[in-house]
């Protein structure tokens, strides 16, 4: 097995990740893997650190722990670490499916084509329901739905995280971003920003505040002091007027939304991000109007583990597409503000993981994990390394 960039074996890596208990099976070791993708999103990690001028609190390790180390969570194998998302077999593949919102579990019966849900569980629905169905037809019938599904392929590697639609020259002396995101990626990548001096101004629609408000009060703080906070009725007329004022304000607009959503308003991002002279980030799950969760946009891009068992595949860390996604934005962000220009930079989370991937089929030969003391140890040729907890900001 070859060495990582920094001379360690790849398992070892994994294991002082963090990353590494909260992947494999609930009872058991945790899994073995290659843990060279999260030294790779650590290249992004500097490279932030380097255009801001200051180092980060952590590497990416610890962003991609962070929620779990704040909530205590840990490895749930073929279920999310936070339970939302789980493995089911179809008749030609496997799908990630998260059920996160209310709305979620009652589309379900429409998805499966099936009667009411009654008093079924609804997983044991979805487990029945799509066993004979293909991949194909389960995700299409999603899309119509909103439903967030992933399949569990090794995709091919994209030639590039995220994309820039240049817009002309940037406004000077802007210092202003609006965060007009939710959960974890767009919210992360605005916090960062404003860690390069930007005022942050966090933008939630009436009766529809971000649902990471509804989770750990730690992780939300964490993703969002420091910011000021609005609501706009984005839905109306007034509400759009008053948000295109607050744009010709602004250096940078951070946006979790649904391309069409906006169209269906008809706001074109590309044209406010020229008019305005403000880079507009755009964040989704796969770079069109699907709909996705960071566990399920993971798998899409290629990041499980399967079970050497035969059983459902296994999540790998907890919605690791989110801070993928979100530092993939933070770095394409700051760049094109360094270089003066105004533009759409468009990151799908499942490309994302899928580039930080590289084609690594994330296999760990000639290690092994081992039970020593009160730990899990990783044994490889050159030493041992205890399998740390998730590590978190500090």
């Amino acid at each position: 097995m070859e060495s990582s960039a920094t001379g360690c074996h790849p398992a070892l890596i994994w294991a002082a990740s963090g990353l590494m208990g909260l992947s494999g099976p609930e009872h058991g070791p945790p899994a073995l893997a290659s843990g060279s993708w999260v030294e790779r999103l650590d290249y992004v990690v500097n490279h932030i650190a380097e255009l801001r001028g200051e180092p980060l609190r952590t590497d990416a390790a610890g962003f991609l722990g962070e929620r779990a180390a704040l909530g205590g969570r840990t490895r749930r194998g073929s279920v999310s670490v936070g339970g939302a998302c789980r493995m089911a077999a179809a008749a030609d593949g496997v799908l990630a499916v998260s059920l996160a919102r209310t709305s979620d579990v009652e589309a379900v019966p429409a998805w499966l084509e099936i009667g009411d849900l009654a008093e079924s569980d609804v997983w044991s629905a979805v487990a029945a329901g799509i066993r004979d169905q293909p991949v194909a037809e389960l995700t299409e019938r999603a899309g119509w739905l909103g439903l967030a599904v992933g399949e569990a392929v090794r995709p091919s590697l994209p030639t590039a995280p995220c994309s820039l639609t240049d817009a002309g020259p940037a406004g000077f002396g802007r210092n202003l971003v609006l965060d007009v995101s939710s959960l974890w990626a767009g919210p992360l990548c605005a916090s960062l920003l404003g860690g390069f001096g930007f005022e942050v101004v966090k933008v939630e629609a009436p009766g529809r505040p971000d649902g990471a408000r509804y989770g750990s009060p730690a992780f939300y703080e964490r993703l969002n002091q420091g910011k000021k906070h609005t609501v706009i009725d984005l839905e109306s007329e007034a509400g759009r007027r008053r948000f295109l004022d607050l744009c010709r304000q602004a250096a940078v607009v951070v946006d979790g939304l649904r391309p069409r959503v906006w169209a269906n308003w008809g706001v074109d991002r590309l044209d406010v991000a020229e008019t305005c002279g403000l880079v507009w980030v755009s964040i989704t799950g796969h770079g069109d109007d699907r709909a996705a969760f960071g566990d399920d946009a993971a798998v899409s891009g290629g990041l499980w583990l399967q079970d050497p068992d035969g059983g459902l595949p296994w999540f790998v860390g907890d919605a690791a597409a989110d801070p993928v996604a979100g530092l993939v934005a933070c770095r394409a962000a700051a760049e094109a503000l360094a270089a003066g220009r105004a533009g759409l930079v468009e990151v799908a989370m499942s490309k994302a993981v899928s580039w930080v991937r590289a084609g690594d089929d994330l296999s760990a030969p000639g290690a092994e994990v081992i039970w020593q003391g009160d730990n899990w140890v990783v044994r490889a040729s050159e030493g041992e390394q205890v399998v740390m907890a998730p590590l978190g900001r500090m």
